[in-house]
């Protein structure tokens, strides 16, 4: 018969083993589903495979998040001419609700509390542009205005030129939850997730 010590040693080697593997089993996970990224940067991060090359930073929002909107600068390029809608950018938490991109109407309705926010993150705005050879190429995304100026509700990403402009997703429970957060771009089988790690 064990004694006692020895089977609880047992015990408590067979716990740390499971949760040793629970979290490798995690790691790879994530690893998968971020698969074709990499860091460029404490707050910005890139996705590249042969249909999509996109970059997002979110240097301000990474800190500055107990607010009801989030700012994420975003640059892409397609290998083909494709139509991108508002609806086919989306934010998953990491409780896994998706927040799909607001309407201009929700953005001039919440213009008053996303001032501040585009105020606070012009300190520390990244150069996204930089990553691409198509950077001499720029196209301007046009999926919000903070005034009444018209905007429209999809994109053409044009093989050999470059989209970039500000994404504004806005929290449901008036802040965001910290963790890592997902940011995915999907259209006609063409799909980028890129992590957005909220602190």
């Amino acid at each position: 018969m064990r004694c006692p010590t020895a089977q609880l040693r047992l015990m408590v080697a067979a716990a740390v083993m499971a949760v040793t593997a629970f979290g490798a089993a995690a790691l790879a996970q994530e690893d998968d589903y971020f698969a074709n990224t990499k860091r460029l940067g404490r707050a910005a991060v890139e996705y590249r495979d042969p249909d999509i090359h996109a970059v997002a930073a979110y240097y301000y929002s990474q800190y500055n998040h107990d607010t009801r909107w989030l700012l994420v600068q975003a640059a892409l390029t397609t290998s083909s001419n494709l139509v991108i809608h508002r609806d086919d950018i989306r934010l998953v938490t990491p409780s896994g609700r998706e927040i799909a991109l607001p309407t201009q109407a929700r953005v001039l309705r919440g213009v008053g509390q996303i001032r501040p926010v585009v105020l606070g993150a012009s300190a520390s705005r990244h150069d996204v542009l930089s990553y691409f050879n198509e950077r001499d190429r720029p196209e301007p995304l046009r999926l919000f205005s903070l005034s009444s100026d018209a905007v429209d509700t999809n994109f053409v990403s044009i093989r050999h030129h470059v989209t970039y402009g500000d994404l504004f997703f806005e929290s449901p429970t008036g802040l965001w939850e910290d963790g890592t957060h997902s940011l995915v771009i999907e259209r006609d089988g063409v799909r980028a997730v890129l992590p957005i790690e909220l602190e």
